[in-house]
């Protein structure tokens, strides 16, 4: 027993004479004069594939998800003209209003909104004037630039 606990002890005090000595090396990456403060990205073909397919269905799809007051929704005879006077007559703080036809109604929505917050705010103004008005999630314009 005593032996073992001699032996074990000796095992332990020897390891770090061992053990390897680390000394600091220079890093390549971080001096400047070996990349020229350029930036080389390695990525995998799959990735790149995905990236182009997000990248062409965005601009296919002519915008991105957000939110619009539905202020109109019908399917008579002179829905598609009832529709456009809607949208011509409609003038809350500059607010664009669209058509759609979504069958078989012609509907018309106003706003381009990111947050749901934003679209309840022109909701509440409208909805008066427009007591049938609910805010719906769709695909909203890009913003103008000035």
């Amino acid at each position: 027993m005593r032996l073992s606990i001699i032996i074990l002890l000796t095992a332990i005090f020897s390891l770090p004479a061992f053990s390897q000595s680390i000394t600091p090396e220079e890093v390549k990456f971080f001096d400047s004069q070996y990349y020229n403060g350029k930036v080389n990205i390695s990525q995998s073909a799959d990735l790149e594939n995905f990236i182009e397919t997000h990248v062409g269905l965005n601009k296919k799809r002519r915008g991105f998800c957000g939110y619009r007051v539905k202020i109109y929704a019908q399917n008579h005879q002179d829905a598609r003209s009832q529709a456009n006077a809607l949208r011509i007559g409609f003038n809350e703080d500059g607010q664009e209003a669209y058509v759609v036809y979504i069958e078989p109604n012609f509907e018309v929505h106003v706003g381009d909104y990111l947050k749901r917050f934003d679209a309840v705010v022109l909701l509440n103004k409208i909805k008066e004037k427009y007591p049938e008005s609910y805010i719906i999630k769709t695909v909203i314009s890009y913003p103008k630039h000035n």
